[in-house]
């Protein structure tokens, strides 16, 4: 079977977890081996962009553990012979490499030579105006878009229609990850719901280390991770009920780790208390993993089929900023009916 050629635009701590499931020869905790007719090591990458010029000309085995990424090494990498070259930016800069930037016009003729299939969009939060000019790319050199950032791209009509006439896949947008604190607040509210109790109010406070974390607790990013993270919780429960959630703090030495707080006020017969409090700790990198690999698989299947444009049950399945709300079990099940050919598979040590 043909590879599965993907390019990587952002290489940071998501991105450094991806290249390490792609090049480790078994994956310990892989979800689904097989996706679309696709096992992960069908996956190949071919081309990788950046702004940071730290990362910019180092082998993309060494780019992915190179400051600012703080992310964990899980798996010795060979030498990938794919070079870090520049990105675009139409937004100001992160912060934390605003001194460090440097940046192309334009990648389509890069990508196009690359041969990709699938680019994948991992840049940080708040690169609208970015995360649109890359889709824009990617029409230009006939690669599809997978957008894992919460800009808006996917859930644009335009966007939809541009890709299906060029008879490309669009994905997006906003990346929910295998169990973080989207994927959890969603599955306790539907368990409660499916039991009869009346959830009243319910809210989630995430405090985390790494780049996108830190990109995060900018005043108006955090407002709209908020709003999609809310919305997408909120559409679990099929009446209005109060629910906020969001990234409230930023701790350097968590790394790339995070902790999710959920408190969840319901009520049962005779209006009787029933309350919930949870910790949750994961790590980002390893938490997106699965589903970026599921996602890509799934792209390349609807390639294969002629299935052109912005798939629901892709989108649905993988991402939390949606055109219409999904519960979170329908989206899984959906995915699974058309995409996995095999049952999950169980956890080996």
């Amino acid at each position: 079977m043909a590879k599965i050629k993907v390019a990587i635009i952002g290489i940071g701590n998501v991105a450094a977890a991806f290249v390490q499931s792609i090049y480790t020869k078994k994956m310990l905790g892989t979800w689904h081996e097989k996706v679309g007719g696709f096992n992960s090591t069908d996956i190949q990458i071919v081309a990788a962009y950046d702004i940071d010029k730290q990362k910019i000309g180092l082998d993309l085995s060494e780019a992915i553990f190179r400051r600012p990424n703080v992310g964990p090494q899980f798996s010795k990498i060979p030498r990938t012979n794919v070079t870090v070259k520049p990105g675009i930016i139409k937004d100001s800069a992160p912060a934390h490499i605003a001194e460090n930037v440097l940046a192309a016009d334009s990648i389509a003729d890069d990508l196009g030579e690359s041969r990709a299939v699938i680019a994948l969009n991992l840049i940080p939060s708040g690169m609208q105006k970015t995360s649109i000019a890359y889709a824009n790319e990617c029409l230009a050199a006939g690669v599809s878009f997978v957008n894992a950032t919460p800009s808006l791209v996917a859930c644009k009509a335009d966007f939809q229609r541009k890709f299906k006439k060029a008879r490309l896949v669009l994905a997006g947008d906003d990346l929910m990850s295998q169990f973080g604190g989207t994927a959890f607040h969603k599955g306790i509210l539907d368990f409660i719901n499916s039991r009869g109790i009346k959830v009243e109010k319910s809210y989630q406070l995430d405090v985390g280390g790494g780049n996108e974390t830190l990109n995060t607790i900018s005043e108006g990013i955090k407002i709209e991770k908020r709003d999609i993270k809310t919305n997408s919780i909120a559409a679990e429960i099929p009446y209005k009920f109060d629910t906020v959630a969001g990234t409230t703090d930023y701790v350097d030495y968590m790394a790339n780790n995070r902790t999710s707080y959920f408190w969840i006020g319901a009520r049962g017969a005779f209006g009787a208390d029933v309350g919930i409090d949870v910790y949750l700790r994961t790590n980002d990198g390893a938490n997106a993993v699965n589903v970026l690999l599921d996602v890509v698989r799934a792209v390349a299947h609807s390639l294969k089929r002629k299935q052109f444009g912005s798939p629901e049950q892709i989108n649905d399945y993988g991402f939390k900023k949606l055109a219409k709300p999904v519960l979170l079990h329908e989206a899984h099940k959906e995915f699974n009916k058309k995409y996995v050919n095999d049952p999950p598979s169980k956890f080996k040590a």
